[in-house]
């Protein structure tokens, strides 16, 4: 029956590609300011009317130095509920991990993230306008209560957000790991898995991951992997050898936009059909469009740099 129901709202999603070439969205880290939440609903509308088939953002709706009060959470759906278009969200560090600061209202992380997934995850479905229907990890495996894992798929493209986040992805302040990123990485390398195993079993064309925490591929070529990390890019890099599908990550937490491909192989050698999109991040705003077209070949990436339109003298 878990089957059945997998692929059904795989199916569901997958079918609302019509078009010859399609494209969608990349923001993150965004909004940090009051200045720019008040400025990205007009970003968000310029992006809709580029009609893409989904946004992402990929984690941070606030800064590290803001409080996690209700309040922050719900303000943020109610902006994301607005766009125009179906939204993806995975959740970034500054929404939970690091909640636990004096000037976040010194909240316990964890009662943050359980508020946080009543918020945005409480249903199938993206945010946006229409919703789109996605698969939870929670109601994939029962064992594995992370709603805010998602995947769905779009003109056979596989998609697939992880709840791998920045500050050392909540690893722990010790040599060993704790407890809570035990649990949470174990959940997220079967995610990842799956959505490969789904990409070979459906003969996906691309596969693309989103994730808030940068992974640091600099330091882990240099043999100096972060530890919050370093089995991830194993384990990524394993799945991305296996196959020779094109393969993107999105990720956000550097503020440091950049199109990239910066995995190697065991011998050193550059990845080649491997993708990293670092989005925008404050204090600059703007988005990534990805096109896919029918024809073979990779996928066409363009950045667009956004500030507001002058206003009328």
């Amino acid at each position: 029956m878990r089957r059945f129901f997998i692929a059904l709202v795989l199916a569901a999603s997958a079918s609302l590609a019509t078009a010859a070439e399609w494209h969608f969205a990349i923001i993150g880290d965004t909004p940090y300011t009051d200045a720019e939440r008040q400025l990205l609903p007009a970003m968000l509308t310029q992006i809709g009317e580029r009609k893409p088939a989904f946004i992402i953002h990929a984690g941070d709706i606030k800064s590290g130095s803001q409080r996690c009060d209700d309040a922050m959470y719900h303000d943020r759906r109610t902006l994301f509920d607005a766009v125009s278009a179906p939204l993806i969200y995975t959740p970034g560090d500054n929404e939970w991990t690091d909640c636990h600061r004096a000037s976040n209202g010194g909240y316990d992380p964890l009662e943050r993230l359980n508020f946080l997934r009543g918020v945005f995850f409480a249903d199938a479905r993206s945010l946006g306008k229409p919703p789109m229907p996605v698969l939870r990890q929670s109601d994939a495996n029962k064992a594995a209560p992370y709603p805010e894992n998602l995947c769905w798929e779009h003109g056979g493209v596989v998609f697939a957000t992880l709840n791998v986040t920045g500050s050392n992805n909540n690893f722990g302040k010790a040599d060993t790991p704790g407890e809570e990123y035990r649990q949470r990485h174990a959940a997220n390398i079967d995610w990842m898995a799956a959505a490969f195993a789904r990409a070979a079993q459906i003969d996906a064309r691309l596969i693309v991951l989103t994730l808030q925490g940068d992974p640091h591929f600099k330091a882990y070529a240099a043999g100096k992997p972060k530890r919050g990390f370093v089995d991830f890019v194993d384990r990524l890099r394993a799945h991305v050898q296996a196959t020779d599908r094109q393969v993107i990550l999105i990720h956000g937490d550097s503020h440091n936009h950049k199109i990239d491909h910066p995995l190697n192989d065991p011998a050193g050698q550059r990845v080649a059909h491997f993708t990293r999109i670092e989005t925008y991040g404050a204090p600059f705003m703007g988005w990534v469009e990805v096109h896919i077209a029918d024809t073979p070949g990779a996928a066409r990436i363009t950045s667009h740099p956004w500030a507001p339109p002058p206003t009328a003298p």
